[in-house]
């Protein structure tokens, strides 16, 4: 089983990120607009992408649930991720995050590659659950999980401490058995 195989939507490669994408993921880490509506602390310079970039290759040596960059067919830009983690074998659960640069808000890229990830996963693995957290004041990411055909169950209050603050998060899941076929 290959969990991170290249996948394609009709505008959209989401595929693995490599070592050539590096400086699309510094302009996506680092990106302030970003990083305010996020559920992690700011990625501040290149060794810090690095890390993160070789977390990323690792995990695909490992065949666990990774990370997609999600490209853009026409240009051939990484544009974004979609990121597969804290994977629970046992529970055949994973949780997924997602980042995409400002300049491609609001046009639907990512329920598409949410839409693709989530058929991937259901279709190929065994990976019954998908959650998914997001700021509870990050209303755009909770539209695209309801487009997504996620489910909201609840607010964790003041879940996490970022930037010398307690914040809220949005919890969304979806099931294997959520999806209709045929």
């Amino acid at each position: 089983m290959d969990y991170n195989p290249s996948l394609e939507t009709r505008r959209l490669i989401l595929r693995k990120i490599s070592e050539a994408d590096k400086m699309d993921l510094f302009e996506l880490l680092t990106n302030s607009q970003i990083d305010k509506k996020m559920v992690w602390n700011h990625l501040d310079d290149m060794n810090e992408i690095t890390e993160y970039l070789n977390e990323i290759i690792g995990s695909y040596h490992n065949n666990q649930p990774s990370c997609f960059g999600i490209e853009l067919k026409e240009s051939g830009k990484l544009i974004g991720i979609i990121k597969l983690f804290n994977y629970d074998d046992e529970f055949k659960c994973v949780e997924v995050h997602y980042m995409l640069l400002p300049s491609h808000h609001r046009q639907g890229i990512m329920t598409e590659t949410l839409l693709k990830v989530i058929a991937f996963i259901f279709d190929e693995t065994d990976i019954n659950r998908i959650e998914a957290f997001c700021l509870k004041k990050n209303r755009a990411a909770g539209k695209v999980l309801d487009k997504a055909g996620m489910h909201l169950e609840g607010v964790l209050r003041e879940k996490i401490f970022i930037n010398d603050e307690f914040i809220d998060l949005k919890l969304y899941s979806i099931l294997k058995s959520d999806i209709q076929y045929g």
